[in-house]
């Protein structure tokens, strides 16, 4: 879906401050009030951004009035609302989206704390057909969390699912790692630990993108979700 592929290099974003917070974990799911539908993700970090997409009856809403905390978003063709943010774990955004005089779509979230990938440097090698343990720090202000790979022979992905937000370890089964090539004796792989506000470990996320309902967000359908996470890549030998 788009806020797992949206283009985040979340090895820039490590936060050496967590700030206190009365962030509401219990996530609300609305039914809309009008026949818009709002996806916003908020990115966290030093390099972090905001990414609002507004559509109506399928059509892409270009001259809506989209603020988070009261700052205007101008609207990019390739990304929707689009603005550099600088936040801090445990910051709370507010969104407000306006369309011809109404609101349509608000919500508020928290950002997650940095999982902190803690057993894996990057350059690593892992031996093909064996398990892999991601571990990874402690998370504050989450509401679930996914670990997601992605390798560069049969560019095959994995994904854990969504996860309970206290989880700090998950293992990818040896299958994943079953890789043969004839042009490469090494696999790249790419992991991500990603923490969200705004989703439960409960949910689908295969089916937001397309949900009739409001995840973490009022008026609209869609979503209103907070993403911290970290980036590191392995490599895997597959010659025989």
């Amino acid at each position: 879906m788009f806020f797992i592929s949206a283009s985040i290099q979340f090895s820039a974003c490590e936060e050496s401050e967590n700030k206190s917070s009365n962030c509401d974990t219990d996530i609300n799911v609305n039914q809309p009030e009008n026949q818009y539908r709002v996806n916003a993700q908020v990115f966290g970090g030093i390099e972090g951004c905001g990414i609002v997409t507004v559509e109506k009856d399928g059509e892409i809403i270009t001259n809506a009035v989209v603020k988070l905390n009261g700052a205007e978003l101008a609207f990019d063709e390739t990304m929707g609302y689009a603005s550099f943010l600088s936040n801090s774990s445990g910051d709370e955004i507010e969104l407000e989206v306006t369309h011809e005089g109404s609101i349509i779509g608000s919500g508020k979230v928290c950002l997650p704390s940095f999982p902190g990938i803690s057993n894996i440097d990057s350059g690593d090698v892992h031996q093909r057909n064996t398990d892999l343990t991601i571990n990874w720090s402690a998370v504050s202000n989450a509401t679930a969390i996914d670990v997601t790979i992605d390798e560069d022979i049969t560019y095959g992905q994995y994904s854990s699912g969504l996860l309970l937000p206290t989880t700090t370890s998950h293992t990818v089964p040896s299958s994943f790692f079953n890789l043969s090539s004839d042009w490469s004796d090494t696999a790249e792989c790419i992991i991500n630990v990603t923490a969200y506000y705004g989703v439960s470990s409960e949910a689908n996320y295969e089916d937001l993108d397309s949900t009739d309902l409001g995840y973490n967000i009022n008026g609209s359908a869609g979503f209103f979700i907070g993403i911290n996470g970290d980036e590191t890549t392995i490599y895997v030998p597959i010659s025989d």
